[in-house]
């Protein structure tokens, strides 16, 4: 490392300290390593008996709720959505935990998120009601920096419910983050700067089997892999080697990730596009930012999937920075 690439005092190039924890829905509020709570997503896949695919997400600040973001597709096609804000409730929110319930309430009083140690209810209106079972223990990561540390949670549920009225069932995460007090996720340097390919997943086997975690990789040292599975050992490595092919140029706004390779810890994990799975490009986000549903499993897996959550967020250009970028895949 040349003296002119040395960072400052206090600051460590992003490099997460990782480890699981007793899933309990406390921790997601309470301070984290001198951390307040910053923000709070559920977000997964569900999916219809006939074919119906929604990918939803629900975001709330400390004091204000994002939008429901609810893309959809049929199994196999691509996403899309229809950018109308005026059926999901964003306004003034209030955390707090009410009869042994942890959750965020609209200023009306209803209850938008719900959890306690072994469940959790998401509610919005007539467009979602989603109730689900935890899955395994919670998983933490902190990123230690004097300006933006950052401490990240997240724990799996199984759930059934309805979207639009049409019974659903899937794997969705409840995650949050906890940051300096007024730091704002979305415009940290975690979006701005760092994340380069990141995939919260959960993988269900037809025996029942469930291996579920979070895949990272970035720049300036930001890597983890972090995941359970309730057939075998846990995975935490840091050290890792990452690989990716995009199914087109990197700056083209039609190239999406088709595959992408972690190893560490004497393991690799790979994650694989869907047939279709592409949700439409944001340009409220930094450029290169693309979403693609897949799924994720270690390298020697045999077995097929029966349910899976793997929404693999790259940002295209970063790829090159970091080294992982190989040839594009020939699809």
């Amino acid at each position: 490392m040349t003296e002119s690439k040395l960072p400052t005092s206090g600051h460590f190039g992003f490099q997460p300290v990782a480890g699981f924890i007793e899933p309990t829905a406390r921790t997601h509020w309470e301070d984290v390593a001198g951390l307040q709570m910053s923000m709070q997503y559920f977000y997964g896949s569900l999916r219809s008996a006939d074919g119906d695919y929604w990918w939803p997400i629900r975001g709330s600040y400390t004091d204000l709720a994002r939008f429901l973001h609810l893309p959809e597709s049929k199994i196999g096609g691509d996403f899309h959505y229809v950018s109308d804000e005026t059926n999901t409730y964003s306004g003034p929110v209030e955390h707090a935990e009410r009869d042994g319930k942890w959750g965020v309430w609209t200023e009306d009083g209803e209850p938008l998120m719900l959890v306690d140690d072994t469940t959790m209810a998401w509610n919005d209106g007539t467009e979602l009601s989603v109730t689900g079972e935890l899955v395994g223990p919670g998983l933490q990561f902190l990123c230690s920096d004097e300006d933006e540390a950052m401490a990240y949670t997240s724990r799996l549920f199984r759930a059934t419910g309805t979207i639009k009225g049409i019974p659903v069932s899937g794997l969705v995460f409840h995650d949050s983050m906890h940051m300096k007090a007024g730091a704002n996720f979305i415009k940290s340097a975690y979006l701005d700067k760092l994340e380069t390919a990141w995939v919260a997943f959960a993988t269900e086997f037809e025996d029942g089997n469930i291996h579920a975690g979070h895949l990272v990789h970035g720049t300036q040292g930001f890597n983890v892999m972090i995941l359970h599975r309730t057939d075998g050992l846990p995975l935490v490595a840091r050290d890792i080697k990452v690989e990716a092919e995009l199914d087109g140029e990197p700056l083209d706004d039609a190239t999406f990730p088709a595959r992408v390779t972690y190893t560490g810890g004497g393991e690799t994990w790979v994650w694989e596009a869907a047939e279709g799975g592409r949700c439409p490009v944001r340009k409220d986000l930094p450029a290169g930012h693309r979403w693609r549903q897949g799924w994720v499993h270690h390298i020697d897996e045999t077995r097929r999937p029966k349910t899976t959550e793997a929404l693999m967020e790259t940002y295209n250009a970063r790829l090159r920075d970091t080294g992982a970028l190989r040839e594009p895949a020939r699809t």
